[in-house]
Order: C-alpha cells, then sequence, then structure tokens
C-alpha cells in the first residue's frame, strides 16, 4: 500500500468543540481494487473509506474513466466523505465531559449540604482523571463499555461502597445530560458493580452508652459537642450536624428545625431536658463571645476538610471500636466506629427502650423500614439482656 494524490483542507466549523477534517489523501489497498480515502477526523483518529472508484479506471456511477481519471475522481470522493463526516460531527452537542460535570456541580451549589457537594465534586474529578484526555471530549461520546471499565479499575482500588456511589453520581450526570438532549442515553445504564469479596467487608456497630458519654467528655470542645447534637437531635448524619446553625433552635417551642441535606427532609427534633439546657448554655456563650460562633454551632468542623476521618481518628486514639486490615489497592483501613455509627446507636436505644418502629423512624428520620432496620445494631450487653428475659429450662 502507498499514499498518492496527497490534499490537505481544514474545515471550519461551529460549536463548543473544535472538529477539523485534515490530510484527505487516497491511496492503493491490495486488499481492495477501489482507492481508498484516508483523513483524520475531529478527534485526531485516522480514519479509512472506500471510494469505491476502481484504481485502474473502468466505470464509476455510469461514466466510464481513464486510471488519471479515477485517482482524481476518488480523491474528490474521499473529500467529500470527509466534509460529511465533519458536518456529521458538526450536528451534535459538543459538551465535554468535564464541561457536563462542572454544570451539574453548578447546580448542586447552595442545594445540597457541603459534604454532599463535595463528595460529588471528588467523584467527578476521579472519573476525568481515569478519562485523561478524553475528559474534554464531547460527553456523548462516552460509552457503557468505558463506564464497565472503570468501574473494574477502581474496584480494584476500592471497595464496591466506595465505587456505587460514585457511579451514581456519575450516573446522575448524564441522566441529566439524557433530559437535556446533550447524549441520546445513559451508558451507566445497566452496569454493575461488582460486591465485596470477604476480605473487603467492613464491621459496622454502633456504639454503647458508656461510649457515647466518654466521647462527649474526652473528645475536643466542638467535637464533644458534635456528638451531643448528634445525640440530641437522634441520629442526624455528620453534615447536618456540621451544618446546624443556633437560629434553627427554637427555644420556645424546645426542638432544633433543620432540613436533611442527604433527603431533604424537614424535621422537628424535640429537645430532651439534658440537651436543651445543655445548648443553651452553649448557646448563651457563643453570643456573648460574638463572631462566627455566633452563628453555627461548630464554625471550625464547618472548615474541616475531611471531619469523618478526623473524627475516627480521634476515636480510634481513645481506644473504642476495632480496626480492620488493609484489602489492597487504595483502601485505608477500616474502623468499626464512626460518625455514621451513632445513628445507628440512637436507633438500637430507640428499638431497646420498647419505642415503635413507626415513632423511632420519624425522630431518627428514615423513609423506608427496611433503611431503619439495617440500623438495628445491639450491643453485646443489650443481647445478653434480652436473653436473660427468656424463661429458664
Amino acid at each position: 500500500m502507498f499514499n498518492k494524490g496527497v490534499m490537505k483542507h481544514e474545515i471550519s466549523t461551529s460549536g463548543s468543540t473544535s472538529c477539523l477534517v485534515s490530510n484527505v489523501i487516497v491511496c492503493r489497498d491490495g486488499k481492495s481494487p477501489f482507492w481508498v480515502g484516508q483523513w483524520r477526523d475531529g478527534r485526531g483518529r485516522r480514519v479509512r473509506r472506500s471510494t469505491k472508484v476502481p484504481v485502474r479506471g473502468g466505470v464509476y456511477r455510469g461514466e466510464r474513466l481513464t486510471a488519471g481519471q479515477a485517482e482524481r475522481r476518488a480523491l474528490m470522493v474521499a473529500w467529500d466523505m470527509a466534509r460529511e463526516v465533519e458536518e456529521e460531527w458538526s450536528a451534535y452537542d459538543n459538551t465535554s465531559v468535564r464541561k457536563l460535570f462542572d454544570m451539574m456541580l453548578a447546580g448542586k451549589l447552595g442545594r445540597v449540604s457541603v459534604a454532599t457537594y463535595e463528595n460529588a465534586r471528588t467523584d467527578y474529578r476521579q472519573f476525568c482523571g481515569w478519562l485523561g484526555r478524553r475528559a474534554q471530549e464531547p460527553c456523548r461520546l462516552v460509552t457503557r463499555a468505558d463506564i464497565k471499565e472503570w468501574v473494574a479499575a477502581r474496584r480494584g482500588e476500592v471497595r464496591a461502597k466506595t465505587v456505587l456511589k460514585g457511579l451514581g453520581a456519575i450516573r446522575a450526570a448524564f441522566a441529566w445530560a439524557v433530559d437535556a438532549e446533550m447524549v441520546g442515553k445513559n451508558p451507566c445504564d445497566g452496569v454493575r458493580v461488582p460486591t465485596d469479596t470477604k476480605g473487603e467487608k467492613v464491621v459496622h456497630e454502633a456504639f454503647t452508652e458508656a461510649e457515647v458519654k466518654l466521647l462527649m467528655e474526652k473528645l475536643p470542645d466542638e467535637w464533644g459537642s458534635a456528638v451531643r447534637c448528634c445525640i440530641g437531635t437522634h441520629g442526624q448524619r455528620l453534615g447536618d450536624v456540621l451544618n446546624l446553625r443556633w437560629d434553627a433552635f427554637d427555644w420556645g417551642a424546645r426542638v432544633v428545625r433543620l432540613v436533611t441535606g442527604k433527603t431533604g427532609r424537614a424535621l422537628a427534633q424535640p429537645m430532651q431536658g439534658w440537651f436543651y439546657e445543655w445548648a443553651r448554655g452553649r448557646f448563651e456563650e457563643a453570643q456573648a463571645r460574638g463572631g462566627e460562633g455566633a452563628v453555627w454551632v461548630h464554625p471550625r468542623l464547618r472548615r474541616c476538610s475531611n471531619p469523618s476521618y478526623e473524627f475516627t481518628q480521634l476515636v480510634r486514639m481513645h481506644g473504642i471500636g476495632l480496626v480492620g486490615e488493609n484489602a489492597g489497592g487504595r483502601r485505608r483501613t477500616w474502623h468499626s466506629k464512626t460518625f455514621h455509627s451513632l445513628r445507628a446507636t440512637v436507633a438500637t436505644l430507640l428499638q431497646a427502650s420498647g419505642v415503635s418502629q413507626g415513632m423511632a423512624m420519624e425522630l431518627v428520620g428514615h423513609e423506608s423500614a427496611a433503611v431503619h432496620a439495617a440500623y438495628i445494631r445491639p450491643t453485646g450487653e443489650q443481647l445478653r439482656e434480652a436473653a436473660g428475659r427468656l424463661p429458664e429450662f
């Protein structure tokens, strides 16, 4: 095979991506009797198409051509085919993957909690890092095979739950792109994440009452306050606790009014006596000092880059909970008791106290009985107490 009749064309386009078809040539192919057109498309990839013009000349579309005429005609046909490819490219929305994610983050800003926003930004950044230069290409070019390959690569680094979280963020972005008619279909649809192996599974436990009291007393000031607020608002999530404002406390009605960042559910949490007295005293001290602390209950922790990790390290330092081993990849060693374990602590204590499931779900903020049941994690002491109620044989 050799190249002949080299002709270069630059075709200007409109749109978000510059797409120039260049180096249009025709060449012979030993396996074909026709001239083959060759050029580079807007992505820089080489494209080869048969012109159906005979190399040695002959009849082409009812016209008899000599060998020289056939070569010139083949070059014209190749140029027309390249132009059609360019026009087809320009007809599509060429919003890049990175631009799509930026638009998603802009839509989330101010509408979700800081933690949720940061998690989404981390997931998008990780996926763009995996794509490399392709992150600047149109999002419509991402295929289901790409998503499967990313899932497989990611599962080699982190546990299934982390991959599922990232896949959920990417799926939501492409679902929005489908609605906006940027892409024809969601490449994440039908993609499954392999489950954790036995060695990867993480054991999560609830804190005991003694451990909760120890945390309140021994942790640094704002962390001790965060634990009290979590228990006092019946197990609200870390992001919601750290974003608590003093104006959420209705001292007259003795309730804390908040909207959860994850589900957007409005809650009015009744304050128990101990929590009311503690919170009122802390509020008055904060107002006297003034500054940022007069507005936010936990001003420093709101600025913490990774509060969940910081809390887990403090818990580990006090010898609470079990430490698991690293299962390879980029996985950190896991800890059996995190801040989210306080949510399980409240759900478990409500269950052990005989509070009905419906009432407990309202307090904790669960909308599904199945999800609420998953948070019931009795301690060994509670199980022994329950077993002690059985008759002796």
